[in-house]
């Protein structure tokens, strides 16, 4: 199962209210409105709407992989400007960070540390 189907398999992915990345007041609610046929819209705290590209999921994932390998413990500052490029360039250019890491967080395939600075971390997968 690739993120990007991960995230969709959440049993209640269009009914609860999620939070971007930043600590206390820097931190913004949003909420997915509907899947489309790139990926998903998600309505943001001031009312308008981002679409989400299935490709930002996988690419984000695999973006933490390679530049977690820096850091003994995995974790790369969520404004890493070459973790934001890549979300950025999978989602044509548009800045998605703030959605796709606690989306990909509720999926259970990284770890968000919300302190200051905040810092996101793949999971590591065992393998067996």
């Amino acid at each position: 199962m690739d993120a990007f189907d991960a995230v969709l398999a959440l049993p209640d992915l269009t009914r609860r209210t999620f939070q971007t990345p930043g600590a206390g007041a820097s931190s913004r609610p949003f909420t997915v409105r509907a899947q489309t046929p790139d990926g998903l819209e998600v309505k943001t705290s001031r009312g308008g709407t981002v679409t989400l590209r299935a490709e930002a999921f996988d690419g984000g994932l695999k973006a933490l992989r390679d530049l977690g390998a820096d850091d003994p413990e995995g974790w790369v500052r969520t404004s890493d400007d070459v973790l934001l490029a890549v979300l950025s360039s999978e989602n044509r250019d548009h800045a998605v960070a703030s959605y796709v890491l606690p989306l990909l967080e509720a999926a259970g395939l990284i770890d968000l540390d919300r302190r200051r600075p905040s810092r996101a971390r793949a999971r590591r997968v065992d393998s067996a």
